[in-house]
């Protein structure tokens, strides 16, 4: 028996054993077995081929044997390396959820400049209900008095087990598709309040932005789920995206180039964000810039996301070689119809390893978009 130790099975050491770090690195030695954190193997050199090993083996168990129990390790004695955070799936089942570390979905290419990726079904009704209650705790904050917004950080001593495991489970399934494993270089999930807006004078009624605005300079992709589904507008619009069809049908138009032309005029000045040009009068000589951005977001051209209860729209602000993505300028449409739109947001940002050359940072963003075509 290679689990029996009593008979010298090669395999004792795993037996009743935590064995997912053992199997990533193919060891078996004392310091990496009953462990089930990987993140720092999925930030280094090697992480292609962890990742492999681990997709392997789970193919390799699902194809040879059937699911007879959840290993739960609050049956094993503690260890420094068992998460205090980690996702259980029997709190989960118990509180009528499903299992927060299931498979992510299978997602849909939208576009390729930017990549823009959709899943839907990736978080459950009762999923949604849960956190957009957890969404707009005591410290909210109000933004342009049209958005509530709140930091739900994993480690919040006001959350219950059942909520801390959902956030944990959440965040592990988005590292899973986007290529690495939340880290201490970026900030945690962001919840996120839109009620319905009765003055909005332009479609993208908060204006057009890319996510390194605010002075989050190393963000590279975002997620945004949908926690409720709207009925008249709150789409995530991207006025300069083509579907996949429409590039397989054949090049961009004119108009279309001379639009990329002027988001890059932008990113070229460090103009991130149409209000600082409209609004705070910032590089007055890119205004026009700024109003045609605004203008082809109104007109309803690229590509819009319809927000749609337990969906989640994946995409990248870099492109493989690192630089800013022109076409991936994008804004929130405005809610109408007294409904409200609730999302939930990961910004993924840049590890400080991969910060460290503009090579680093390109083989970094590449092996990310790669990461989810697997």
């Amino acid at each position: 028996d290679l689990y029996c130790k009593e008979e010298g099975g090669g395999y004792a050491a795993l037996a009743g054993r935590d064995a997912t770090r053992s199997l990533a690195k193919m060891s078996l030695k004392p310091e990496d077995v009953g462990r089930c954190d990987v993140e720092d193997l999925m930030a280094s050199e090697l992480a292609e081929l962890h990742q492999k090993a681990i997709q392997d083996w789970e193919k390799r168990f699902q194809d040879l044997y059937a699911v007879v129990g959840t290993f739960d390790p609050r049956g094993i004695a503690a260890t420094a390396y068992v998460p205090a955070a980690l996702a259980l799936d029997l709190v989960a089942q118990a509180a009528g959820l499903p299992p927060p570390l299931r498979a992510p979905g299978t997602p849909e290419l939208i576009c390729r400049k930017p990549r823009i990726y959709r899943i839907c079904g990736f978080l459950s009704p009762q999923e949604c209900k849960l956190l957009r209650r957890m969404a707009t705790g005591p410290k909210a904050m109000v933004f342009h008095e049209a958005k509530i917004r709140d930091g739900l950080r994993v480690e919040d001593q006001r959350w219950t087990q059942v909520e801390k495991d959902l956030l944990v489970g959440v965040e592990t399934r988005l590292g899973w598709l986007m290529g690495t494993p939340p880290h201490k270089d970026e900030v945690e999930l962001v919840g996120t309040l839109t009620p319905a807006s009765v003055t909005a004078a332009e479609r993208c009624h908060l204006g057009l932005h890319v996510d390194t605005n605010g002075g989050r300079a190393w963000r590279f992709a975002t997620a945004i789920c949908y926690l409720s589904s709207v009925q008249q507008g709150g789409r995530t619009c991207f006025p300069l995206a083509r579907t996949v069809e429409e590039e397989d049908d054949g090049p961009p138009k004119d108009e279309e180039l001379e639009l990329l032309e002027a988001s890059q005029r932008l990113l070229d000045v460090d103009i991130d964000h149409t209000d600082r040009v409209l609004v705070n009068e910032q590089r007055p000589e890119r205004r026009a810039d700024a109003e045609a951005l605004v203008a082809a977001g109104s007109a309803c051209r690229g590509v819009s996301i319809p927000a749609e209860e337990g969906s989640v729209a994946l995409f990248w602000t870099r492109r493989c070689d690192g630089s800013i993505d022109p076409h991936s300028w994008h804004g929130g449409e405005a809610v109408a119809g007294g409904g409200s739109k609730w999302t939930l947001q990961k910004f993924k940002e840049v590890p400080l390893e991969a910060r460290a050359s503009p090579g680093a940072l390109g083989a970094f963003v590449e092996r990310t978009r790669r990461n989810i075509m697997k």
